[in-house]
């Protein structure tokens, strides 16, 4: 094998290893936020929905922008191909869709928690939430009395 591909492989399985330490580190983050709400006893299903309309917009945005950056790179392509196949204004072709259709579907999921947020009510405001603690044995023995 000669050093380029070598190069290229552990290259390719770096980048491998970096995202799927991502992936962890970001799970590790979520578990411990979990803990530290469950521990001072605030409520999991308020933050479940809101964190699935966080996750919404930050898969829309990751994936928009390397839909973008996929666009930019496979651009200059119209300007090495030969003449017959780049006819297209601009040197716009087929070979930009790798990068034109994340990019759209990054930018439905970024439509969709926005449109989400209006479409809602918050439902803290839809149902009352009991008192966090209950009040003095002085103010119990007044309501309790003729």
């Amino acid at each position: 094998m000669s050093s380029n591909v070598l190069a290229a492989l552990l290259g390719w399985l770096l980048a491998l290893v970096i995202f799927c330490g991502f992936i962890v580190l970001l799970r590790y983050l979520d578990h411990r936020e979990r803990m530290a709400l469950i521990e001072r006893g605030l409520d999991l299903e308020s933050l479940q929905r809101r964190s699935h309309s966080r996750r919404t917009l930050r898969a829309g945005l990751i994936t928009m922008m390397v839909g973008l950056a996929l666009t930019f790179g496979l651009y200059p392509l119209g300007f090495m191909l030969p003449s017959a196949l780049t006819a297209a204004p601009f040197h716009l072709g087929p070979w930009l869709l790798p990068g034109l259709i994340p990019l759209g579907v990054g930018a439905a999921l970024v439509a969709s928690y926005y449109l989400e947020q209006d479409g809602q009510p918050p439902r803290d405001r839809q149902r009352p939430r009991p008192p966090l603690l209950s009040p003095p044995e002085s103010e119990r023995s007044e309501h309790n009395s003729p």
